[in-house]
């Protein structure tokens, strides 16, 4: 199955999609959790075989701030933030652990597609 920002906040209980690209840099930090509170999760077929494997996790804030987080047997392997604030330093992406080493190493727009890492199937 194919993320995006939308899909995975309309699978999180609101309607956001996430998506893929290619990363230039090495590694990407998950984001901070300060400051969010845990408004829904649940369960989805990351992989279309028919198994509700991957666990969404979404957070907001109080400015309206979203985050959500993918993972697999308490694995994450993806962060979303989706931010309303313009002036803010920190944009609007998704990073995802390609490999599932712990490390972030992709990024991808909003509106980007990005897939589940063969490593979690």
């Amino acid at each position: 199955m194919r993320f995006n920002l939308m899909t995975l906040l309309a699978m999180a209980c609101a309607a956001i999609p996430l998506q893929t690209a290619a990363a230039t840099p090495s590694s990407f930090t998950p984001p901070d959790l300060a400051g969010y509170t845990l408004e829904g999760e649940r369960d989805v077929d990351g992989d279309s075989d028919g198994l509700n494997e991957t666990h969404i996790r979404h957070y907001l804030n109080e400015a309206g701030d979203s985050l959500v987080s993918l993972s697999i047997r308490d694995v994450i392997w993806a962060w979303s933030l989706n931010t309303h604030n313009d002036e803010s330093a920190v944009r609007n992406y998704v990073i995802r652990d390609s490999d599932c080493d712990g490390v972030f190493d992709e990024v991808y727009s909003l509106d980007e597609e990005f897939n589940l890492p063969d490593c979690m199937k």
